[in-house]
């Protein structure tokens, strides 16, 4: 028996076993890379920017949500600073580290960490509250992060910043630290 595709005829088991080891093989590298286009695209979709915000008490406070920062605004009173952040994601993905938001036990300032442990020692000392999970970042430039953010400090207040604001920080107002580089962030939210 013999298919027949327009003028060319080849037997039937040889024809299939080829059509079907290609169709497998290419399913297979078709698979793996939608899946990996996918999971770049959902990490794309996923992207929200990063807000900071000043409370009532002086410290800095930091959101990847548009309702909660319009919260902060309208019932806290806290407004938002002109400081250049980028984006993170809202979902776990390859190469990306979660970013902890604490809670100073004393007034409404906020530390951001990616640190397990800083995070747990933090809590453990009854001075700090954990506030939940900011968002995913590139730990890496080769997860996405093309923009480096590092963590400042100054009594008891703590705040980030990108590397060329962090530069502007310390040499325009004075008591800021550099307590160093946190993950990073994309440039852009998709």
């Amino acid at each position: 028996m013999a298919l027949s595709f327009g003028r060319m005829t080849r037997p039937v088991g040889l024809g299939l076993a080829v059509a079907l080891g290609a169709t497998l093989s290419l399913g297979v590298a078709t698979a793996q890379g939608a899946s990996a286009e996918a999971s770049a695209t959902a990490v794309a979709a996923q992207r929200v920017k990063v807000y900071e915000l000043v409370t009532k008490d002086g410290g800095f406070f930091y959101t990847a949500s548009e309702s909660e920062k319009q919260s902060a605004i309208t019932k806290h009173g806290w407004s938002t600073t002109k400081t250049p952040l980028y984006y993170v994601s809202r979902a776990p993905f390859s190469g990306g580290k979660p970013l902890f938001r604490l809670r100073w036990a004393k007034k409404a300032s906020y530390l951001v960490t990616a640190s397990v442990a800083e995070r747990e020692r933090l809590v453990t000392s009854g001075d700090f509250r954990y506030d939940g999970i900011l968002g995913y970042a590139p730990s890496t430039a080769g997860a996405g992060g093309d923009v480096k953010v590092f963590r400042l400090s100054n009594n008891n207040k703590w705040r980030l910043a990108i590397e060329s604001h962090t530069e502007k920080i310390l040499a325009n107002e004075p008591g800021w630290k550099l307590d160093g580089p946190l993950l990073r962030q994309f440039s852009t939210g998709s």
